[in-house]
């Protein structure tokens, strides 16, 4: 079975042809690898893209961020932990799921209410995929890239860091090896993965 015809139906044009680019990295290995990440290849969707480096449960660096995230948010995420994002409550859940991601390795999809300060929001579709450092086999980062469902009609730059701490309807996609025994949406105690 083609990989685009194991991606869930209501994902955006965007998040496909991101997955596509994905698949073509791998170039018939499991994953790809650092180095094959290419804004070219990603075109106008690198400016919507940030990878994250898993370096342990309580470390999940931004290693790169695009244009467009850093213009949106208002300051550049670049070397923070992702897990400083979201609520104290839900941190041990989303370092969970992100290291299962990897682990599986599997894809993920996710929803956002970006809400800005003038009371409009924006929801996005959030994709990811993992990939490998330059020569391992297990995976240890995530490429991920957002995208806008709506167009906002606002003229507000200042986002709610409220609105991107929890996401809604996130889902594991099969990439070829299966997803983690895992309900996102439904907090369990953490098994282990794989």
């Amino acid at each position: 079975m083609d990989l685009l015809d194991r991606l869930p139906s209501p994902l955006t044009a965007n998040s496909r042809r991101f997955f596509t680019i994905w698949d073509r990295w791998r170039r018939g290995r499991k994953l790809p690898e650092r180095r094959d990440i290419s804004a070219a290849a990603l075109g106008d969707l690198a400016d919507y893209c940030l990878l994250l480096d898993i370096r342990g449960r309580d470390e999940i660096r931004i290693a790169m961020v695009g244009r467009m995230i850093t213009e949106r948010l208002g300051f550049d995420l670049a070397g923070m932990n992702y897990l400083d994002l979201t609520s104290r409550e839900n941190r041990a859940w989303r370092a969970h799921l992100t290291v299962a991601q990897a682990a599986q390795p599997c894809g993920v999809v996710i929803y956002y209410w970006l809400r800005f300060a003038d009371g409009s929001v924006l929801p996005v579709e959030f994709s990811g995929a993992p990939l490998c450092e330059n020569g391992a086999e297990a995976a240890t980062l995530i490429l991920c890239c957002a995208t806008g469902l709506t167009k906002t009609m606002t003229d507000s730059s200042v986002l709610d860091p409220d609105s991107y701490e929890e996401g809604d309807g996130m889902r594991f996609i099969d990439l070829g090896y299966g997803v983690p025994p895992l309900v996102p949406s439904q907090r369990q105690e953490p098994r282990p993965v794989q």
